[in-house]
């Protein structure tokens, strides 16, 4: 009968032979040892794989300085790899002197990365991830589309600056530059040798002198090729310059892109116009990677579209529950606090709260939509109910600088609040700035908490609006803490690779550097076998975490997400403080409480608001026309 697998072991019986060895042990020992030697002394000489989904170990590679930057307190330093094929961990050889001009990263010899701080990270950013100061062997060549074993291609998707565009969205064109829409540039080109015709390959401006946009991006795509690790690749970065704000320019967009390069990824920093989330969405079906903005995703765009879509700041849900869990914690249980008197001279603090909420209704901006609802649903369940409904037409990443008819909103809007008698207005994101002239005019002042959006959150755009009805405002940020301009990681970045930079490049290296910087890194994390799915596992892997760095935001993925950061800190707006920048002349900034101290959604502490006079100013994008000029 066959015996089944699940069988017991029967009882032991003699082996045949074993009175050979009962004769001739010393023989049988010495043949015993020669076959273990022949079998595992050649496989001493291979290398060891590391286990993809393992957390990468690092190397003691002492930075150049004697002084170590300050430590990141986040959790960059657990970061894991979705794929670490290669690696070195062991001491790697001296830093080689790098042309800036060559194109490194051939795979032909090892590269190694300048280490800095403790624990080591990438650059001196204190959000980059963990060194990974040395890779050689093979990283697998063309392991997805817009990838060989030598480049990675990355489009930079960004907003072309024609005249029409400005007359129609208020739009700045800086130094008076004219950008020509539907042109790719060459970063690794010089201007007088970009391939295809002219009416597609275009680096210059009207006056055939280089775009300073350009010049920011040639001089970054220096540094994170210099200094990220790439794995033997080079990043291979284009400029596209959008058509237009509509779907179906971006859609058409997408197209073009994909026809023409190919790209692995593409940058979106198309900041005019919206509909960002059809231009993610199309590259996606064709699976090209999107870093950016993307004009306020939910979850559920990212996960429609995953592992393809991917932003450094929070996704929608993410900054609702920041935001209602601010005002549920420090605003709902208390008085009024920080308002000012009417024209009646009738006073508001210490009256209990009467609420507003006010956001937009541009088309162009459906997750500003989303947020509203989530925010509305959210403050309700700690017991505001029923707060009056105010919107305006315009959420531009620019201040809305319309005139006539158009900016009638802010008037009606103003008399609204007043005949409610509202004391205290929830500003649900998106920029403009004829309300608190209204209200200014209006002699009123009530208070303003506002939603940060990276954009009514830095100074020019707090500078933008009415500075005595500003002055009753605060903020729920995502912002990181840059004092001042000289040390943002932007700004330090391009002076390391320019250090004879002109102030605009650094003002534009200042909007490009954190979606590069998250491109950069995502291709970082993925290990040498490059692919969505690899950064997917990459980004994954690094732990749940709070921050106790000001500067470091808490940055890591649920399941299911697919966006950064998940904390934020509260400042208010100091109209009479001189600029962090030492700009001559220019006053305001937002004060962070406690230093900035950052806060996961649930966590917030303390009671009210104090507006603490001695509270460090944010310098976050402090470029002003001094920065933004030749």
């Amino acid at each position: 009968m066959a015996k089944k697998f699940d069988d017991p072991v029967g009882p032991a019986r003699p082996i045949q032979g074993q009175s050979l060895l009962r004769k001739y042990p010393p023989l049988i020992f010495l043949v015993i040892v020669l076959l273990i030697a022949a079998l595992v002394l050649p496989s001493a000489l291979n290398l060891p794989q590391s286990n993809p989904t393992t957390v990468l170990e690092y190397a003691p590679v002492p930075p150049e300085d004697e002084e170590l930057p300050p430590s990141a307190e986040g959790n960059v330093s657990s970061l894991g790899l979705g794929s670490s094929s290669g690696l070195t961990t062991g001491a790697p050889p001296p830093v080689p002197q790098v042309d800036p001009q060559q194109k490194g990263g051939s795979g032909q010899r090892p590269v190694t990365k300048r280490c800095v701080g403790k624990p080591l990270r990438q650059t001196e950013d204190p959000n980059s991830p963990p060194c990974v100061p040395f890779f050689e062997g093979d990283n697998g060549g063309a392991t997805w589309q817009g990838v060989t074993a030598e480049e990675v291609k990355i489009v930079i998707y960004h907003s072309a600056f024609t005249s029409d565009q400005n007359e129609t969205e208020g739009n700045d064109t800086s130094a008076g530059e004219s950008t020509p829409s539907r042109k790719y540039c060459d970063l690794d080109r010089p201007d007088n040798q970009q391939p295809g015709p002219f009416a597609t390959w275009d680096c210059t401006d009207l006056d055939s002198s280089d775009l300073q946009v350009v010049e920011a991006a040639r001089g970054l795509s220096r540094y994170f090729n210099e200094r990220f690790q790439t794995y033997g690749r080079r990043l291979h970065f284009y400029i596209y310059w959008a058509s237009g704000g509509s779907a179906s320019s971006r859609r058409a967009d997408a197209a073009a892109n994909w026809e023409m390069l190919k790209p692995f990824a593409v940058i979106d920093r198309a900041t005019f116009g919206g509909f960002n989330d059809v231009y993610a969405e199309a590259l996606a079906r064709r699976r090209v990677s999107s870093y950016g903005s993307f004009g306020y995703l939910p979850a559920k765009d990212y996960q429609k579209n995953a592992p393809y879509v991917w932003n450094f700041w929070p996704d929608v849900e993410h900054w609702a529950d920041m935001y209602t869990s601010y005002v549920c914690t420090k605003v709902a249980p208390f008085r009024v606090s920080h308002a000012g008197d009417d024209k009646q001279n009738e006073k508001m603090n210490g009256r209990p709260r009467r609420y507003a909420i006010m956001s937009t209704d541009d088309p162009s901006y459906p997750g500003l939509h989303y947020f509203r609802e989530l925010v509305r649903a959210g403050i309700e369940r700690c017991g505001i109910a029923n707060p009056l409904d105010i919107r305006f037409p315009y959420a531009g990443a620019n201040i809305d600088n319309r005139s006539g008819a158009q900016s009638g909103y802010g008037v009606e809007n103003i008399a609204k609040m007043q005949g409610d008698k509202v004391t205290t207005v929830l500003w649900l994101g998106g920029m403009e700035s004829k309300t608190t002239l209204a209200a200014e005019r209006a002699t009123y002042f009530p208070e303003w908490i506002v939603a940060g959006d990276r954009i009514i959150d830095d100074l020019l755009n707090g500078r933008a609006q009415a500075q005595r009805v500003w002055s009753h405002a605060w903020v729920v940020s995502s912002q990181l803490r840059e004092i001042q301009f000289e040390e943002s990681p932007a700004r330090q970045a391009f002076r390391e690779v320019e250090p004879g930079g002109r102030p605009i490049r650094e003002y534009w290296a200042t909007t490009l550097y954190k979606d590069m910087f998250a491109a950069s890194k995502a291709i970082q994390v993925a290990g040498p076998h490059l692919s969505p799915q690899t950064v997917d596992q990459g980004h994954h892997a690094i732990p749940r975490t709070s921050s106790r760095d000001p500067r470091v935001a808490a940055c890591f993925y649920d399941p299911g997400d697919y966006s950064c950061v998940k904390d934020a800190h509260e400042a208010w707006w100091d109209s009479t403080a001189p600029d962090p920048n030492r700009e001559s002349g220019a006053v305001g900034c937002w004060r962070m409480v406690q230093g900035g101290k950052r806060y996961l959604a649930g966590t917030w502490e303390g009671g009210d608001i104090i507006f603490n006079p001695n509270d460090t100013c944010n310098g976050i994008k402090g470029a002003s026309h001094n920065y933004a000029t030749p």
